[in-house]
């Protein structure tokens, strides 16, 4: 909104009266070419006041883009702070459903209650507009993902994720941690 001040003086010192004109005092008559000189003036005033309508309008744009901006970045700094939580509780309800002892029925409370925080967490990512990039069986992508180990699989084509090690985040366009990933590769050529 800089120099909105300085246009709006300006605009209005322009279209102030003199002191010495009123509303009771003709115009002096020039044979005619007064009026298209208050033409002229009307159509440069409207001219303005339309440019300052626009440079608002695109002022306000501009700020509601900064505030848009502002908010992703301020989610993307906590999901990155909390990411290590939610990879650790996602380790934890793992590690209850494949030990030992999954069929006891303190081990399943505890694991329904892990289930249950985890979905809290869910539910509150989708709220604030975060994606969870934890691809099953898709196509490698490298904006999004990362790879940390390739394998030859047989009747898989290479570029396919296998195996997820840890979930990516992104909000918008902004990705704030790439998923982890073991893909598929190409056979090795045969010799000969």
């Amino acid at each position: 909104m800089e120099g909105f001040e300085d246009r709006k003086n300006e605009f209005e010192s322009d279209t102030l009266e003199p002191e010495t004109a009123t509303a009771s005092q003709p115009e002096p008559s020039d044979g005619g070419g007064g009026h298209a000189t208050h033409e002229a003036r009307i159509a440069e005033l409207t001219d303005r006041w339309k440019r300052a309508m626009a440079e608002a309008e695109n002022a306000r744009k501009r700020a509601e883009a900064a505030r848009i901006e502002g908010r992703d970045h301020g989610i993307a700094l906590a999901i990155e702070a909390l990411a290590p939580g939610f990879d650790a509780l996602a380790l934890g309800i793992e590690a209850a459903r494949s030990g030992p002892d999954a069929k006891d029925k303190r081990v399943a409370q505890h694991l329904e209650g892990l289930e249950r925080i985890r979905s809290c967490f869910d539910t509150a990512m989708k709220a604030l507009d975060v994606r969870i990039i934890a691809p099953d069986d898709a196509a490698f992508d490298p904006a999004h993902h990362e790879a940390i180990d390739m394998q030859v699989r047989e009747g898989v084509e290479a570029g396919r994720v296998l195996v997820l090690h840890r979930p990516g985040y992104a909000i918008g366009r902004r990705l704030i941690r790439p998923a982890r990933e073991t893909v598929s590769a190409a056979p090795e050529p045969q010799e000969g």
